[in-house]
């Protein structure tokens, strides 16, 4: 024989090349080398270990010191963006906040406005003094106009400042020992609470104010208020350390739940808070909230529904309705869905409601009327011939999205391919961290294909980050130029847990050409700015699925929208002689079911004529019309409140399409500033400050500042070690320190160690690329282990 086996390949014996001893002497002489990589790797080892171990002491100071020392300057997140200081409990991983949080919601719905008042009490449960931090999540349309800070029976009234401006005032307060409340904006469905100088033991109240539209589709009346939220995914490069707007940043540990700012998000840390699971918040009485709502309908219902809360309903009077939850309180681990039917028969085909507002200026008194308006495009059994459409399916298998979110994904996502026909064509692209299609471009909806589709949508995980903007360019940028006979359209399933949305909303107003975007939100507690706004940037229409059992009905009922005509071409028209500020300026296409709902400003409370919607459905033209009515009555803001925040919105819509930076862009913030504060509204500009006038803490009292945890939403899985991805938590750390130190000790052990090692190398090289096997000499591993 001539040949050996080596490796499971056969090689002449003469092509192969053995060590001889002058290799070994020279192996032997270079041994002072690899003594000094032993020596570096174990002292990278302990400096590591000993950092991460700094860090855990400033994370768990009731752990490593004395939490009642007046020197002990705890974190914030003006100074350090960092995160919450937690008491360690007797179990575990398990840690009991210094600040517990309960909340009572008031709402007041009247025609297609809800008015909620939110009461959340802070109670201090240490023995310092406390400023609490809290992630407050609000509807996404919400006009938040009023704030309070309630101690007993006196009330400090919050004002709407610029938002630097009140910045400042609101610590000028804290550290002069006084009581105040600061309300910021950070995302228009985001906003950050901040209560300074709660007293150990006090409960401190804050109230807030804020109106929100209801929503008419598919026959129905619907509003939605979030309780929790779903930690946000932060893309980009970390912003170089350690300065943010001038203040020092210090390191952030996984456990605190606040990323670093990156370079696409550069707030990233008002925008992740400390998320804890419901037992352990539950267990120690925080995270109550109590639902109570009074329902002026106007008109008897047939139903009043609530998927994800069971409630007690109380018919007053006709059209007025008391709802409650029957338990009395309901964790705030899911969003609060309300919806209500009229009966068939008196269901609305148009509305209109006003209100009048007395202004004062310096021209004197004026009077302005607010409008909201509804208008339905008929639907007399207009139909029209189905034509064949290029589905790109999108699905969103990223760490936020384990548990219940993913299983409801693909449920919606296999029920979508059974509605394709075989005239259809379409993709499925999932994403994460990264991006990946399952052809590479649509093809035809054959069995076959929908076989094979259906096979990987059952194998999907959830796991790793929410780079979105990839799936987005891939998905848009899959239709063709020669593909004239179809309708595309781009079906996105997502619970939206990213940071950046603005740059995401340009990315689909660059791509987006002739296909229409449709999002599907999932999970129970999705982000309904993000759905909202990138469907009305894709010209399609949203839906969310906060339960399993809803994926069937909810996702049949978008196929509807996705398959009968819509109403096109839409244009509105005000009689001669008023002057009508409107918004949306641009009136979106309406797909089946779905109404146009606009606010409007109009000078003076002289209204007469008609509104006059015409449009095209199914290749007719329609025309509706609405009668205008001077009844208003003088009203408290509240249409007002709206119609300014959709105006605001309109604005940044705006600014997108500009730099924030440059003229045009400032003179848009200019814009908003200017409408926030002459409506006392929050805004990205503008925050609400409230501060009481008598200093409460004594000069000599510290003053610890705790992040409020949020609630992990329902079937949502915490990952306690699941790293921001700016930032290495003390886990992260010490692991790589453990894993160094194993590398130090596999360097001691030796030549025949490291010889194994490098020959399992060469097996995983020659798995990943086997053409090295062709070049002669091969790789040398050790004393007997050859790489040929």
């Amino acid at each position: 024989m001539n040949r050996v086996i080596l490796f499971g390949q056969r090689f002449h014996k003469d092509d192969l090349m053995l060590p001889t001893e002058e290799y070994y002497r020279r192996r032997q002489r270079s041994g002072g080398s690899g003594r000094w990589l032993l020596f570096i790797v174990v002292v990278l080892a302990v400096v590591i270990a000993a950092i991460g171990a700094e860090v855990h002491a400033q994370e768990l100071p009731g752990e490593m010191g004395n939490d009642n020392d007046p020197s002990l300057e705890m974190v914030t997140l003006d100074e350090v963006k960092a995160g919450d200081l937690l008491f360690a409990g007797t179990e575990t991983g398990r840690y009991i906040p210094a600040v517990h949080l309960a909340s009572r919601v008031k709402m007041i719905v009247r025609g297609l406005v809800a008015e909620v008042q939110l009461q959340q009490e802070f109670q201090n449960t240490s023995d310092n003094w406390r400023e609490a931090i809290y992630a407050l999540p609000l509807p996404e349309q919400a006009a938040v106009a009023g704030l309070e800070i309630q101690l007993g029976e006196r009330r400090i009234v919050g004002k709407v400042h610029e938002r630097k401006q009140a910045a400042k005032m609101y610590k000028v307060a804290r550290a002069a020992g006084r009581r105040a409340a600061l309300l910021e904006q950070q995302r228009p469905n985001l906003f950050t609470n901040k209560v300074a100088n709660i007293a150990p033991g006090e409960t401190v109240q804050v109230n807030i104010r804020y109106l929100q539209p209801v929503i008419y589709d598919e026959g129905s009346f619907s509003l939605r208020m979030p309780t929790t939220l779903t930690p946000r995914y932060s893309p980009g490069a970390p912003h170089p350390l350690p300065t943010l707007g001038g203040e020092a940043l210090a390191l952030v540990t996984e456990q605190s739940g606040w990323a670093l700012p990156t370079s696409q998000v550069p707030d990233a840390a008002a925008i992740t808070p400390l998320m804890q699971p419901a037992e352990e918040l539950e267990a120690i009485g925080s995270h109550k909230i109590a639902i109570e709502l009074e329902l002026h309908s106007g008109l008897p219902l047939a139903q009043i529904n609530s998927p994800y809360h069971t409630l007690d309903v109380d018919n007053k009077e006709s059209g007025l309705y008391t709802i409650q939850l029957r338990e009395g309180t309901a964790r705030m681990d899911r969003d609060f869905f309300l919806s209500w039917q009229p009966h068939a028969s008196t269901s609305p085909r148009a509305a209109l409601f006003s209100e009048r507002v007395e202004t004062q200026d310096s021209d004197g008194e004026n009077t302005d009327t607010y409008l909201q308006v509804m208008l339905l495009p008929p639907d007399d059994g207009i139909r029209s011939q189905r034509l064949p459409r290029e589905v790109v399916y999108v699905i969103d298998t990223s760490g936020s999205m384990a548990g219940n979110a993913i299983r409801q994904a693909k449920e919606g996502l296999i029920l979508a391919l059974s509605r394709l026909h075989a005239s259809d064509r379409f993709n499925v692209i999932e994403f994460n961290s990264i991006t990946r299609a399952l052809f590479p471009r649509p093809v035809a909806a054959n069995a076959e294909n929908i076989r094979r589709a259906r096979q990987e949508i059952e194998h999907l995980n959830a796991g790793g980050g929410t780079e979105m903007a990839p799936a987005l360019r891939l998905a848009l940028g899959q239709q063709l130029p020669d593909d004239t006979g179809l309708v595309h359209q781009v079906v996105f399933i997502t619970d939206g847990a990213v940071g950046n949305e603005q740059a995401l909303f340009e990315v689909i107003r660059q791509h987006l050409n002739n296909t229409r975007l449709f999002t599907v939100g999932i999970g129970s507690a999705p982000n309904s700015h993000f759905m909202r706004k990138a469907a009305q940037f894709g010209r399609g229409t949203f839906v969310t699925i906060g339960d399993i059992a809803e994926v069937r009905g909810r996702m049949q009922a978008l196929f509807a929208k996705l398959e009968n005509p819509m109403a096109t071409d839409l244009q509105l028209s005000w009689p001669p002689g008023v002057t009508a500020d409107a918004y949306p300026k641009r009136i979106p296409d309406l797909y089946r079911g779905e109404a146009m709902q606009l606010v409007a400003r109009i000078d003076g409370d002289k209204l007469q004529g008609d509104i006059q919607l015409r449009g095209r459905m199914a290749g007719k033209q329609f025309v509706r019309r609405l009668a205008l009515k001077s009844d208003g009555a003088a009203g408290s803001g509240g249409l007002g409140s709206l119609w300014a925040r959709s105006k605001i919105e309109a604005l940044r819509d705006q600014q997108l399409q500009v730099r924030e930076g440059s003229d045009a862009g400032l003179a848009l913030r200019a814009q908003i500033l200017q409408l926030a504060l002459s409506h006392q509204l929050a805004s990205p500009y503008t925050s609400f400050v409230a501060i009481e006038e008598t200093v409460v803490r004594p000069a000599k009292g510290a003053l610890s500042r705790s992040a409020v945890a949020n609630m992990t939403a329902k079937g949502q899985v915490l990952q306690r070690q699941a790293y921001p991805s700016t930032a290495t938590g003390i886990y992260a750390q010490l692991l790589a320190a453990a894993g160094l130190l194993g590398f130090a000790a596999l360097l001691r052990r030796g030549r025949r160690m490291r010889g194994t090692v490098m020959g399992g190398l060469c097996g995983l090289l020659y798995w990943v690329a086997p053409g090295l096997r062709r070049f002669r000499g091969g790789i040398q591993a050790g004393p007997g282990h050859v790489c040929p």
